[in-house]
């Protein structure tokens, strides 16, 4: 158990409770708060009266908690504010641990990490570090990410040091998310802090924080790791499909290519009776339809017959496929463009043999004709082309949400110079997406192969 001391504050003589250990420095005052140095007979060193109201944190002095499986008491908060724009504030929270010393747990806006003190740290000069590319750390890769100064504009509670009012300290931070490295260069000394960012609402949990109190931030933080667990799964499941879908339509392509039976012409001035003979009903069978301009194309009806049994009909843009012995039982076709030259009719024939096609002039004023290839073992990419789509617009939207949260983190970064990152990330990001560059050349291919 440790012990707690009192004392009564030498500006409005207020008591005080001591928590920290024999390692605090200094103390504010909980009702006037002034700052009082421990090792100096309790002289005022500055005060913060007018800054608590105007930030305050979800968090209080004498709050207790665990983290990483260790009960903590909150005694001391310390806040900084950046010396350049923009400007941005965070609050220390000192913690003290009979058992495991003292701890920081850092409030930024609604993102919660964890700090302590690290040992292991490489010898480095102060310069030097942000020169690295890496810095390994008790087997963990961090890359120096971005420099800084802050000053102190609120202190409350205990500190092991003195904190004064716009002191200033120079910072350096590693980053190998969602684990950080804090160098922190004050006039005395230069320390080293290992970060883990922590899920903000297990802290306010564990310390007590009331949920009208609690705020929770999903915006972006730089040891936040990039999680969406859902979207990932998605998007490997996407991968893998799209992956099967090429292999299918690479396979079809070649066995499905399609094998020409029989081509001819057909005039207004006649009527056709052309048999062509069925070999192969595997796949399926491929007409097409070509004309100078889209009114030859649409005027003719057409049939397709097998021992006089009608199996398919066409009607100008309109075309139908019978089954069974009645004529009402057939089904309609999609309709084309009405502006078409150019159309192709996929029929699953059943059998193989001979088939009629027969054709007749709606008018026979207009001058027109039509070219007629019937192609057997044809197979249909399309629809298998609609599913990759879909599949890699799945995979596409992790992409880019995943290159927009390094976009982010790169707009963050301030260590190294701008031009060079960037010229950087543009060759990490080609290397990095040649698959689906490879996927994108497919399809069009693949586009250009089915028209």
């Amino acid at each position: 158990m440790s012990k707690t001391y009192s004392i009564k504050c030498t500006k409005c003589s207020a008591p005080l409770t001591l928590l920290g250990g024999g390692r605090v420095e200094t103390v504010t005052c909980s009702y006037c708060k002034s700052v009082l140095d421990l090792n100096d007979e309790y002289r005022v060193l500055s005060n913060f009266k007018e800054y608590k109201e105007k930030n305050k944190l979800p968090f209080e002095i004498g709050m207790k908690g665990v983290v990483n499986s260790i009960e903590y008491t909150i005694i001391g908060r310390i806040t900084y504010q950046e010396s350049e724009p923009p400007f941005e504030e965070w609050s220390d929270l000192l913690l003290f641990s009979p058992l495991y010393g003292y701890a920081w747990l850092t409030y930024e806006a609604g993102h919660i990490s964890y700090s302590r003190r690290n040992r292991t740290f490489p010898n480095l000069s102060w310069n030097s570090i942000s020169q690295q590319s890496t810095i390994k750390v008790d087997d963990k890769i961090f890359n120096p990410f971005s420099s800084y100064s802050a000053k102190v504009i609120y202190v409350e509670g205990e500190l092991t040091w003195v904190a004064k009012k716009d002191d200033e300290t120079q910072f350096i931070d590693l980053i190998a998310p969602p684990w950080g490295m804090s160098i922190e260069k004050s006039k005395d000394e230069v320390e080293y802090y290992t970060t883990e960012y922590l899920n903000a609402e297990d802290i306010y949990e564990s310390f007590g924080v009331k949920k009208e109190q609690q705020i929770l931030n999903s915006d972006f933080h730089t040891l936040k790791p990039f999680k969406k667990p859902w979207l990932e799964a998605l998007s490997k499941i996407s991968l893998w499909v799209m992956i099967i879908s090429i292999i299918v339509m690479i396979a079809l392509s070649i066995d499905g290519k399609g094998e020409v039976i029989s081509t001819f012409k057909v005039e207004n001035n006649k009527n056709i009776n052309q048999n062509f003979t069925l070999k192969d009903n595997t796949y399926l069978t491929d007409i097409q339809l070509s004309a100078s301009t889209n009114k030859s194309l649409k005027n003719f009806n057409i049939k397709i017959e097998k021992e006089g049994k009608l199996l398919f009909s066409l009607n100008g843009t309109t075309a139908y496929r019978f089954e069974g012995n009645s004529k009402n039982n057939s089904k309609a076709f999609s309709k084309w463009d009405s502006r078409a030259k150019k159309v192709s009719i996929y029929l699953h024939l059943k059998t193989v043999g001979e088939y009629q096609f027969i054709a007749s002039a709606i008018d026979k004023s207009i001058s027109s004709s039509i070219n007629v290839t019937i192609k057997e073992r044809e197979v249909r990419v399309n629809y298998i082309l609609q599913f990759f789509l879909v599949t890699l617009l799945l995979f596409g939207i992790y992409k880019i949400v995943y290159w927009r949260y390094k976009r982010k983190l790169q707009e963050e970064q301030t260590i190294f110079n701008r031009e060079e990152t960037i010229s950087s990330s543009i060759y990490e990001a080609i290397i990095n997406h040649l698959p689906q560059i490879a996927f994108f050349i497919f399809i069009i291919y693949m586009i250009i192969y089915s028209d």
